[in-house]
């Protein structure tokens, strides 16, 4: 990665990986450590403004290059010939750091599944992992987990699925979908900046004349739920015995509850830190107590300091 495209306040540019063009934006502290780097992989239909106010303090805190990508389907990543299911962005996440260079992987709900499959699979190319709101499953469901699935289950059918994120987009229109987005994923969304929340606006309506929009957040949604049915806790297993990994999670978070990653904690042995009176994105609620968080987890275990000492070439 070369200075010229990366700056304290963000820097878009395109990652070319496996035959694609991957939306990335770049953000550097004024020193930044040789091969230091951190990857932020988002949730289910968000993109790379969902670490705007976490990313450029995060670099600062910890003097690296942090590197957030629009995953294929989501953000400004079009790729309307690739189905847009967590396989395909595994392998996207895969390609990515093996033309940047091993990182610290920071995933927020699906995006943390993300990163643990991408841990498992290749741990060499992580440094260390932080799950932010990770979509786990609960072994044992209560009902307000049971109603969830139940609002989710119409979306994961494929004949219906597309049809039903469109339909619900163009129903709603651009600022009411945002907004109906933050108030379930934020306890506060009237907190959030202004411009943020109307630059997260425009994109969603320029998303909202692309075809490929709605099927790609409906195969996303349905590979999601057929990994945490299967897969997630094979995986999580091997990550944490190979890579240094917290779990982050707000105390109020409305759509994967806190007792499902308390679970997933005692049962990997996880470190877990708990963001009391915080919803499923604390990088856009709290950036400066999920900072703290990071922060203080990686210089406590020297993961982000100390990173591989060999990093393939990048471009």
């Amino acid at each position: 990665m070369t200075n010229s495209r990366c700056s304290t306040r963000g820097q878009s540019h395109t990652v070319e990986v496996d035959g694609l063009r991957i939306h990335a934006v770049d953000w550097c502290p004024r020193e930044p450590v040789a091969n230091r780097r951190v990857l932020l992989v988002h949730g289910l239909g968000a993109h790379t403004l969902s670490w705007e106010p976490f990313a450029g303090p995060l670099a600062a805190r910890l003097d690296a290059t942090v590197t957030a990508v629009d995953l294929v389907g989501f953000g400004r990543t079009r790729a309307p010939q690739r189905t847009a299911t967590l396989a395909t962005n595994r392998q996207v996440v895969t390609a990515v750091l093996e033309q940047l260079g091993p990182a610290t992987v920071i995933g927020n709900s699906m995006g943390a599944t993300i990163g643990i499959g991408v841990a498992a699979a290749r741990p060499e190319l992580v440094d260390a992992l932080v799950l932010v709101g990770p979509a786990v499953p609960h072994p044992r469901p209560g009902v307000g987990d049971w109603l969830r699935l139940m609002w989710l289950a119409p979306v994961v059918v494929p004949s219906l699925g597309a049809r039903l994120v469109a339909l619900r987009a163009a129903r709603l229109g651009a600022e009411r979908l945002v907004d109906t987005s933050l108030q379930s994923t934020l306890t506060s969304s009237h907190r959030l900046d202004a411009d943020l929340r109307r630059r997260m606006i425009e994109l969603t309506a320029e998303r909202l004349t692309w075809p490929e929009a709605a099927p790609a957040y409906a195969d996303a949604a349905r590979s999601l739920v057929g990994y945490l049915a299967w897969g997630i806790h094979r995986d999580l297993a091997v990550a944490a015995a190979t890579t240094p990994t917290l779990l982050i999670h707000g105390s109020d978070d409305q759509l994967v509850p806190l007792h499902a990653a308390r679970h997933a904690a005692r049962l990997h042995g996880l470190e877990l830190h708990v963001l009391e009176g915080v919803g499923h994105a604390p990088q856009l609620e709290v950036p400066d107590r999920l900072l703290d968080a990071v922060g203080s987890w990686s210089t406590r275990t020297a993961t982000v300091a100390a990173p591989h000492a060999a990093s393939p070439a990048g471009p």
